[in-house]
């Protein structure tokens, strides 16, 4: 019950804190992106390899032009990590904690992972949290 309780608090610090409002306007700045993508390169990169990691390596040298961008990733990774925390410690349900947040992880993850990577010595908890976290909430890989 109590790890409900904690993990109620944390979403509702997600909604009311800035972290929700900065994860929608990287997701807003990625949509954007996209639209300054070719069709074609855009079918290339859907079918993952070489291309997708081109795409994801273009959005990396935008973020880091942008230091606004820089600054929300930053954000949403000390969030994620807070999370991850609570969830490792048990103080966190890991299971209110997949239902709400798994989804938000795996596709923040899919997009900025590589900017995380590429920008982990300079990140809280250099990013290797919020991989852990995302194994934690998805063991079997995203569906």
């Amino acid at each position: 019950m109590d790890r409900t309780k904690y993990t109620l608090t944390l979403i509702e610090t997600w909604e009311t804190q800035g972290y929700r409002q900065a994860y929608g306007e990287l997701r807003q700045f990625y949509s954007t992106f996209l639209e300054t993508i070719p069709v074609g390169d855009k079918r290339r990169a859907d079918t993952g390899g070489h291309a997708m990691d081109n795409l994801l390596q273009s959005l990396n040298r935008q973020i880091a032009q942008e230091p606004a961008r820089r600054e929300q990733v930053r954000e949403v990774v000390y969030f994620f990590n807070r999370l991850a925390l609570c969830v490792n410690a048990s103080l966190c349900s890991k299971e209110t904690t997949a239902v709400f947040f798994n989804d938000t992880v795996q596709s923040f993850l899919e997009v900025y992972g590589p900017y995380i990577d590429n920008n982990k010595e300079t990140l809280p908890g250099r990013g290797v949290t919020l991989v852990e976290l995302s194994r934690e909430l998805n063991p079997a890989g995203r569906h």
